[in-house]
């Protein structure tokens, strides 16, 4: 095929093509959010895609991935942004083969196809505000056309009904945002997909998806991905719906909420609607062949789950996929930094652990929020008491590790059919941790978390997270101290600091803050994230406080009235007195004996020093404080 080169205008700053459209002082890469796990997808698919020779990077988010790519692959990549476009042609000097380009995906025409298209934005952030609007299904027509034959497209389609958009409660602001240009512009479409619309959109630009992952927790975060097969096999379901669970609650900790994300999470994934709820999917995708079905998904097997961790410092995060081998399904994970393990202080991480069996079964958080829901505390007690028996029988050590234990918390804890075991036994504790604060940690750990999102538990509404640790301890038979509390506060601290990084001063406030946030739900909870059912009782309390307070200021008022009415009559009695025969009489007898007491007081008064009169005013202010303390 004969390949026909098109002529750009060159920017002279960066030397990146600039292909109309450019938006000049915008910049995607400061306001765009991560690839979460999408680079270990990428990866997958590289390893089963053949020949990759040829690679078209889309938006600025897909940009982050150009590292991930084979160094011999020809890569070009688009952005709108000209701040972007110059950022990135700084990598060309360190990868040869890299091409950049600037403008609207609308401007864009390549001269030939590519092997590989990566897309993780979506239409509105390839195109700027003086483009010509497109569909969902033209901008997937688009792509597909540029496709060499047998090549291979990842894209990212946001959803309509997402997970996220269900807890939007702020619609005016962000539908007033500076990205929301494209909202009434001819053009695009009005709303995004739904699921059962992905399958048409994909039909009309004749791709036939390899796989269609369903991304978590939200459109500009993708933390988890998770396939059809990851939703309804039971072993790998349970495992996404606990990941997901968390990290939705991680995600709208500091957002605000009327219900529980976490409950919410593993309700969706029970009804099997993760895929139909999911707030974007990412879909593989092949050209149909002229002569072959459409949709088969004959393509390379993919793994079910991939997630990633976002959170703490790169060298303590590992990238996790979880895979069918040997009628198993086996999760692997992968260093962020190369290193076999990671240590600092008393904390540690073993990357050697590379290939573990998923266990089956849910967390034990997960149950006991279900027990809490429902208020069966006999329940509670019978799970708080399995746990207990777990963290000091010697299975709990053998299963997991010693030093595993301090963090078998609930929400790393599997309950199988068997007994328990931990999901993630990477982390290790070398420090010295008593049973006894081994269980108050996991307990404290459940109680902050379940206080926090709001959910329903069958205890008081103000209960703090340690009273209800406290509670749950003597389920189990521990006595609770605070020397117990104070041990586990300063390990909570030190691994804080440890993973997220600071200094001494950051430790100490984590330390307060830990123990802080024990004594109180509400000084505990960080961000507007409130349940419905904390939000009224919340109300209820203070409308009771201030019904109390009116009651207290309608009796001080009573009182105050009271008083100047006595004060109103001692008043009339006294000027009653001043106006009789006889006060005034004693008052002109007595003249010449107050004359003279007070001139013996004058003179005194100017022999002594101002010094001493000082001192003495201070010894008889003493013994009079002093006097009135005794009484």
């Amino acid at each position: 095929m004969r390949t026909v080169l098109r002529s750009y205008q060159v920017d002279a700053a960066s030397g990146s093509r600039l292909v109309g459209g450019e938006m000049l002082e915008w910049s995607d890469l400061a306001h765009g959010g991560g690839v979460g796990a999408c680079g270990n997808l990428l990866a997958s698919v590289l390893r089963t895609a053949g020949d990759v020779s040829r690679v078209l990077v889309l938006g600025p988010r897909a940009s982050r991935l150009v590292e991930g790519l084979r160094a011999d692959s020809a890569v070009d990549v688009l952005v709108r942004s000209l701040p972007d476009a110059r950022q990135l042609s700084s990598l060309s000097q360190l990868r040869s083969g890299l091409t950049v380009y600037c403008g609207g995906l609308d401007r864009f025409e390549p001269d030939a196809g590519y092997d590989l298209v990566i897309a993780l934005d979506g239409v509105e952030v390839l195109m700027s505000p003086d483009s010509a609007g497109v569909s969902h299904s033209e901008y997937l027509r688009r792509m597909a056309k540029w496709l060499a034959p047998g090549g291979t497209l990842m894209v990212t389609v946001a959803n309509e009904l997402g997970f996220d958009r269900l807890f939007r409660l702020k619609v005016r602001e962000s539908y007033d945002a500076d990205d929301m240009w494209f909202r009434g512009a001819s053009g695009f479409d009005d709303r995004h997909l739904y699921y059962r619309e992905l399958r048409g959109a994909l039909d009309s630009a004749n791709l036939s998806a390899d796989g269609v992952y369903a991304a978590f927790p939200a459109v500009n975060s993708l933390s988890l991905l998770v396939s059809h097969d990851a939703v309804t096999d039971h072993t790998v379901g349970a495992t996404a719906s606990a990941l997901v669970a968390r990290l939705e609650g991680a995600h709208f900790s500091g957002l605000p909420s009327l219900v529980d994300a976490y409950d919410l999470a593993l309700q969706v994934f029970e009804a099997g609607m993760s895929l139909e709820l999911s707030p974007s999917w990412l879909v593989v995708a092949r050209p149909v062949p002229a002569a072959g079905p459409r949709g088969t998904g004959t393509g390379p097997e993919l793994p079910a789950l991939l997630a990633s961790e976002d959170s703490g410092r790169a060298e303590w995060r590992m990238l996790r996929t979880i895979e069918r081998k040997d009628d198993q399904w086996v999760q692997r994970l992968r260093p962020v930094v190369k290193a076999d393990e990671m240590r600092e202080r008393r904390v540690l991480r073993d990357f050697s652990t590379v290939e573990t069996v998923v266990p089956e079964g849910s967390t034990l958080e997960a149950l006991l929020r279900r027990a809490c829901a429902v208020g069966s505390v006999s329940r509670v007690r019978v799970l708080v008491q399995r746990y207990a028996e777990w963290l000091a029988s010697p299975d709990g050590a053998r299963s997991v590790g010693a030093q595993s234990l301090f963090f078998a918390v609930p929400t790393n804890v599997v309950v199988t059919e068997t007994g328990m075991t931990c999901f993630d036994v990477t982390w290790r504790w070398t420090g010295d941790m008593s049973q006894n604060a081994l269980l108050v940690h996991g307990l404290r750990d459940f109680a902050r978390r379940l206080l926090r999102s709001g959910a329903e538990h069958p205890w008081t509404p103000g209960i703090s997270p340690d009273a209800l640790a406290q509670t749950l301890a003597a389920m189990a038979g521990v006595q609770w101290s605070n020397s117990v509390v104070d041990q586990v506060a300063r390990a909570e601290a030190e691994l804080e600091s440890v993973v997220q990084g600071g200094d001494a001063i950051r430790e100490a406030l984590a330390y307060a803050g830990n123990l802080e946030g024990g004594r109180s739900q509400f000084s505990s909870t960080s961000g507007p994230s409130r349940g419905y059912r904390e939000a009224l009782a919340t109300s209820g309390r203070l409308a009771q406080a201030l019904h109390e307070r009116e009651g207290q200021v309608e009796w001080l008022e009573a009182t105050l009235r009271a008083r100047d009415v006595r004060v109103g009559e001692l008043e009339h009695t006294l000027a009653a007195i001043r106006g009789s025969i006889s006060f005034k009489i004693g008052r002109f007898f007595t003249w010449p004996l107050r004359a003279s007491v007070n001139a013996a007081r004058r003179f005194a008064l100017s022999a002594i020093p101002s010094s001493y009169i000082a001192q003495a005013r201070r010894v008889v202010r003493r013994l009079v404080d002093r006097q009135q303390q005794q009484s």
